[in-house]
């Protein structure tokens, strides 16, 4: 019996506790040199109350007896004994595999019964946590293996499969749906029918009975075993030797075809999906697949005894020890001060504190931190007082590179536009001192590397803010160099050049514009010294009765040229022209 399901937590609660005793001892003994260092024993006596540090030691000890019984329920104490039952979600499948004497056809090697067995043996291992039954058909269907977790028993029997076990010949594949229906009705949820046969079927019914399964949530997935070319049907003697083929009543040898019309069939009445057997089995992995995806029910598994955690226990204590060492008071019963020394003035004591006081709380005020003065800043700008937030970046110390960015970034909100130039102006200048180098120094840290190219970028706005468009523009270029990214960067250097190009366009009009009048006053010089032109004699009018003269002899010129032509074009005119195809 295992008294602790998992005792590394044991393991974990005796480091717990032993570095618990280590940290106390190692802080009492740090506490007492500071106290040595502070005042002299007769003084600390007055001060400290010996008692204190029992109390403080007794709620240590409930800490650590708190962490160490956390651990215990953690490992989980067990004992005594409860029956269990175990339930799971898992899939009912059954394999209905043909045996009859087709399926020793040699179209799949070594044969068709052979590969089958194998493919379902891949299939069986691949149905983990769900259920499998055998069912062997030929002219008849029989249970071979109920539906089982175990998945070695399933495979043992399905080795033993034979062809011809079964005495009635042919092949029923509708006997075979129907006793798989029967099994597999007495279950919720859908269920899985595997069919491997050749597809030559002697009966009737199959189609029906998929579709009866169907109704009763049985999906079908049909594997055909063999080839549409076919195969005869080898004899063998017992020594496994082939003396001949099966021959029909006729004396003819059989050829068995695989039937897969049929078996596509059977698989659509079922809703289920229909497979050709092939070398490398891929279509098991498909198979598992969708079988996966059905909806699965509950399977009752065995009876078993199972040890009975007692974790709550433990974790009932630790919760009351953590409970009672936050309840015991830190310190002992207030004691009244002892009575002051003979000869010794009261006030030297309450004089001493109130000089150290003051020694003490100035040193600390001294001491403050640069971060909190960037941390109040930070807030101020944020809820607009960018005049205190500015002050505060100032106390922070200007030297810091990040209280210098965010003083320029105030000082651009108060509208201080040259002041903010000149803030990012020295920020850039200390961490980039040559602009003219493709990168930062060397030396340059990653918090300069990171502020730099925002440094940049600002002071390209305040520049350009103060229409000082150059510097703006070869701000925006340094910041392009440092970080090629900043698209907003490559937006606003758009922006800073624009002026520059319609000055140039100004003055480009203005000089077209002036050549444009030197060289109209140079064509009116000339035209000065040219001689005057003698004026054109104009056309004379044409009147109306000349048109219609015209008009008239164009008329007579027209007739005689017809009455000269040949008397046989008008017969050609008549003729029908001769339509050719043009597509």
């Amino acid at each position: 019996m295992n008294l602790f399901r998992d005792p590394f937590y044991l393991l974990a609660a005796a480091a717990g506790l032993a570095a618990c005793a280590g940290l106390s001892w190692w802080a009492a003994r740090r506490r007492e040199r500071f106290a040595a260092a502070f005042a002299d024993p007769e003084t600390l006596s007055r001060l400290f109350d010996p008692a204190a540090l029992t109390v403080r030691a007794r709620a240590n000890a409930l800490r650590a007896a708190a962490l160490c019984l956390l651990l215990t329920a953690l490992a989980g104490p067990q004992w005594g004994v409860e029956l269990v039952q175990s339930r799971a979600k898992g899939t009912q499948v059954v394999i209905a595999l043909d045996t009859s004497t087709s399926m020793l056809a040699e179209d799949l090697k070594p044969n068709r019964l052979a590969r089958a067995k194998s493919a379902m043996a891949q299939l069986i291992d691949g149905l983990v946590g769900s259920r499998v039954g055998i069912i062997a058909f030929a002219g008849d269907a029989f249970l071979q293996c109920p539906l089982t977790h175990d998945a070695d028993a399933a495979k043992s029997i399905l080795r033993r499969l034979l062809p011809g076990m079964i005495r009635r010949p042919g092949t029923e594949v509708g006997k075979a749906i129907e006793v798989a229906s029967e099994m597999l009705s007495k279950f919720e949820g859908h269920k899985a029918l595997v069919l491997l046969t050749d597809g030559e079927d002697h009966g009737k019914g199959a189609v029906e009975a998929a579709q009866a399964a169907a109704e009763a949530g049985i999906r079908i997935f049909v594997i055909g075993t063999g080839t549409p070319e076919g195969e005869p049907i080898p004899v063998k003697n017992p020594d496994d030797k082939v003396v001949g083929y099966k021959k029909d009543a006729n004396g003819k040898t059989v050829i068995s075809r695989l039937g897969e019309a049929s078996l596509i069939r059977i698989a659509a009445a079922s809703k289920g999906s229909y497979f050709r057997a092939t070398a490398t089995e891929e279509e098991i992995e498909e198979i598992l697949r969708q079988i996966d995806g059905l909806e699965k029910g509950e399977i009752q598994g065995g009876s078993a005894n199972r040890y009975i955690n007692r974790y709550r226990f433990p974790l009932l204590l630790s919760f009351l020890s953590l409970l009672l060492a936050l309840a015991w008071p830190e310190l002992p019963k207030k004691r009244p001060p002892p009575a002051a020394p003979k000869g010794r003035r009261k006030e030297i004591p309450s004089v001493t504190a109130a000089f150290l006081l003051l020694l003490f709380g100035s040193s600390g005020a001294l001491a403050l931190p640069a971060e909190v003065g960037v941390w109040r800043g930070n807030s101020d700008y944020r809820d607009g007082n960018y005049g205190k937030a500015l002050q505060h970046y100032k106390n922070s110390g200007t030297e810091k590179n990040k209280a210098l960015f965010n003083a320029g970034a105030a000082l651009y909100k108060m509208g201080e536009l040259d002041a903010s130039a000149g803030a990012y102006a020295e920020l850039v200048g200390k961490i980039d001192p040559n602009p003219e180098a493709p990168a930062l120094p060397a030396a340059a840290g990653k918090g300069a590397r990171a502020i730099a190219p925002k440094a940049y970028y600002n002071l390209g706005n305040a520049l350009f803010k103060m229409n000082k468009f150059d510097e703006a523009a070869a701000a925006y270029k340094r910041c392009l160099i440092l970080d090629p990214k900043d698209e907003d960067c490559r937006h606003n250097l758009v922006l800073s050049l624009r002026p520059r190009k319609n000055q140039q366009d100004q003055k480009q009009d203005k000089q077209q514009k002036k050549e444009d009048k030197k060289e109209e006053e140079k064509k009116k010089d000339e035209a000065k010294k040219q001689p005057p032109q003698k004026d054109r004699p104009r056309e004379q009018e044409f009147s109306k009765e000349d048109a219609e003269r015209l008009l008239k002899a164009v008329r007579e010129k027209e007739r005689a040229a017809q009455k000269r032509q040949p008397m046989d074009q008008e017969s050609a005119k008549n003729d029908p022209t001769p339509v050719r195809e043009d597509w």
